[in-house]
């Protein structure tokens, strides 16, 4: 299949996108299901194996007393969630590695039109791991300045300069992680609303109309109605519900008291509401996932896009040079010959 163009557009970065993803959703999803999945089992491995720890922990220490030391205590809850663990972090490297090796496999599918040789792709990150991990710190101490609100508008506008971080790591060589951002910078200067647009219309689909679209789904099937009746218990055991409510009725009363207004008040939670909101969140973190290749191949477009812009640019400038440096030597050449 011949090569496929990438036009300097953002409406057709985003419908390309959603083309290719939706084209080939199975296979691009097989990619995710550890990464996603093996996170979500990790999570409940720690938290399972740590409940069921602390809910045998006043027997264990009736009959052994080094339960009493909370050393031990400690020492226990930490061998017993290393499994967990491993599985969590093991996951989530290879969720972080799949938003890199998208990269490849967007340039696989633009020269073939096709998606294989997954392995291939993910060598491409993982051949690099150290730049990479690399990139990861930087890119997150860049994020965490986030939590500052005085920081909260610069660091917004440099998220949109630095989106392209991981797309200047797979396409360009023999750069430090630093430079990837440099670079980044340099793509989106002079496109940084068409960029913002690119980014609000993908982050909608992907982190409100998915999840609304699933949440509805999975309410429609009952589904959510069936993990609700299984989380329910377990919430009323492990979540403070009537301390909550205390302070949200304190709260309430001071609200009542200084606004002098009972309408304006915090509803009371319910561990159905608690659930609820569990299961919604768990919903949303799943479409979030495994969306990622989408998010990945947006920028990998763009990136290809932004980079045909420059290159042409680039070109024109260098023929300009040419020229007039040809035409400095036949002046200088014509002058040659008159004198």
């Amino acid at each position: 299949m011949s090569k496929i163009k990438v036009e300097n557009n953002f409406i057709w970065i985003i419908l390309a996108a959603i083309r290719i993803y939706s084209s080939n959703f199975l296979r691009i999803s097989s990619y995710m299901l550890f990464p996603v999945l093996g996170q979500v089992l990790g999570l409940l491995l720690v938290f399972c194996l740590a409940g069921v720890f602390s809910a045998y922990l006043p027997e264990l220490a009736a009959k052994n007393p080094a339960f009493n030391s909370i050393p031990t205590v400690m020492l226990s809850i930490i061998l017993i969630t290393i499994p967990g663990l491993l599985i969590f972090i093991k996951a989530f490297w290879e969720y972080l590695v799949v938003y890199g090796a998208m990269n490849s496999v967007t340039q696989g599918f633009l020269e073939t039109g096709k998606i294989y040789d997954y392995p291939a792709h993910k060598a491409t990150v993982t051949q690099n791991a150290l730049s990479f991990i690399a990139l990861w710190v930087l890119y997150s101490i860049f994020v965490s300045l986030g939590i500052i609100p005085l920081l909260w508008v610069p660091v917004a506008v440099f998220f949109v300069y630095f989106v392209l971080v991981f797309q200047v790591f797979s396409f360009e060589q023999n750069i430090t992680p630093v430079d990837y951002f440099t670079r980044s910078f340099t793509l989106i200067r002079g496109n940084f609303i068409r960029t913002v647009l690119i980014m609000f219309i993908i982050g909608i689909f992907t982190h409100v109309i998915f999840v609304q679209g699933f949440s509805v789904l999975f309410d429609f099937t009952r589904i959510t109605q069936f993990l609700g009746s299984l989380f329910e218990s377990t919430i009323v055991e492990l979540v403070p519900i009537d301390e909550i409510n205390n302070i949200i009725s304190t709260i309430n009363e001071l609200i009542i008291n200084i606004t002098h207004n009972a309408t304006v008040q915090m509803d009371l939670i319910t561990p159905a509401k608690v659930s609820a909101f569990f299961i919604y969140q768990v919903i949303a973190f799943l479409v979030i996932s495994f969306t990622l290749p989408l998010r990945s191949i947006t920028w990998a477009l763009w990136y290809k896009a932004l980079k045909e812009v420059e290159l042409k640019k680039s070109n024109k400038e260098n023929k300009k040079t040419v020229r007039k440096l040809s035409k400095e030597v036949l002046d200088r050449a014509s002058r040659k010959h008159n004198d």
